[in-house]
């Protein structure tokens, strides 16, 4: 269930008087962003799906109002597949078609295999997700825990708007000290039970 950014207004307007609601959204969806970012406590595992022959790129998806941020882990088959980056892509020019062994993230939005995959394999993982732009609030469970830090991180940045009735420079460098801690101090919890009430997703 997504809980709107009016749900947040009560923890940062006392703090911003005459900030308008529209720029307090803004500044919100980038908190929210910022903080699944970091803590990584938005997850989901990813449905089995399936290689096609000769087609190494998968594109990724994420459900309405997000945005993956990152894929944790892939298993091909049930074997764990082995993560390379953009730099390593030309250790592997004329690779022959076989079982993939490798993986990368390509252009933040692709699933690249290495080898291209010389046939059908099915395949799946977890992934990190995030808030895109567009959406209009956070799921219920990530309100219930962590509504407090995100509203820290949107007073930090509103606060530092210069020029504003609420511009306050001292506040935005506190809370954002505070902000970073928030970030920090969810990312080494146990998050096991924190997971995406969504349903899992296919990779196109």
């Amino acid at each position: 269930m997504i809980l709107a950014w009016d749900n947040f207004y009560d923890m940062i307007q006392p703090y911003l008087p005459g900030c308008p609601e529209i720029v307090i959204d803004q500044h919100l969806q980038q908190a929210a962003a910022d903080f699944c970012e970091r803590s990584e406590v938005w997850r989901y595992d990813l449905e089995t799906d399936f290689t096609i022959q000769g087609l190494r790129d998968y594109q990724l998806e994420a459900p309405t109002g997000a945005k993956i941020e990152n894929v944790g882990s892939l298993y091909l088959e049930g074997t764990r597949l082995e993560r390379v980056y953009d730099l390593d892509f030309k250790m592997f020019p004329m690779a022959a078609n076989s079982r993939p062994s490798r993986y990368a993230i390509y252009m933040d939005q692709e699933l690249r295999f290495y080898p291209t995959p010389d046939g059908k394999y099915g395949f799946t993982g977890n992934a990190v997700i995030k808030p895109s732009r567009t959406a209009i609030g956070v799921e219920d469970f990530i309100f219930e825990t962590h509504s407090r830090a995100i509203s820290i991180g949107a007073i930090a940045s509103l606060a530092a708007i210069p020029g504003k009735e609420w511009t306050n420079q001292e506040l935005a460098m506190v809370y954002s000290m505070g902000f970073k801690k928030h970030m920090d101090d969810a990312r080494g919890r146990d998050t096991r039970k924190a997971q995406m009430r969504v349903d899992s997703v296919h990779f196109a």
